[in-house]
């Protein structure tokens, strides 16, 4: 088992993740460097604006918001090497980031940088996506120190800006042993 460690307040957190998952790992890894590359220290992640100002890695990468129907969002490699996260308007401004954060990854996936750090999850993009886009959202550091904080997994989601689904999950991920009360809600 590999235990990690966080929190202040009355002591640290023992969170109890089971055997290593490599990829996992990687994937929160890959979050927390974004979100130190965007210099982005608090909640909520301005995904969309990270989008709109892409890193180099995210070459010829920009973001086109209108109603897809199906989808929340999309990510589309274009005919000319461009490539195109699309957004749907039409669904709630949580969904909608949690739907741009899961696209970057793909984003990532596909790009040049990955290919050159032989990125071990690029074939299960559409898999690890939404993994990524909760730890993006709501890192597990953000979420020890807004832990005590929140008094419901619905406050705690308004916090990060997500839906309460995204913040139950991503609570079940990094707090299954911990004696929060949040952890008792579903």
């Amino acid at each position: 088992m590999l235990p990690i460690w966080f929190g202040s307040g009355r002591g640290r957190e023992y969170l109890n993740m089971g055997s290593v998952n490599v990829d996992a790992f990687l994937i929160e890894c890959l979050a927390w460097g974004l979100l130190r590359a965007y210099g982005v220290e608090k909640p909520p992640v301005p995904v969309r604006e990270m989008i709109r100002r892409p890193l180099p890695m995210f070459e010829r990468l920009t973001l086109l918001e209108l109603n897809l129907g199906l989808y929340d969002a999309t990510y589309k490699l274009l005919l000319d090497g461009s490539r195109l996260i699309a957004v749907d308007v039409g669904k709630p401004r949580a969904t909608q980031r949690v739907g741009m954060a899961r696209e970057l990854y793909v984003a990532f996936c596909h790009s040049s940088r990955a290919a050159q750090l032989g990125w071990p999850s690029g074939e299960k993009s559409s898999v690890y996506g939404d993994l990524f886009a909760r730890c993006l959202l709501m890192p597990t550091a953000w979420v020890g120190q807004y832990w005590a904080e929140a008094v419901s997994v619905e406050s705690l989601a308004a916090l990060f800006d997500v839906p309460a689904r995204v913040a139950a999950r991503r609570l079940e991920e990094i707090g299954g042993q911990t004696a929060s009360p949040l952890v008792q809600v579903a």
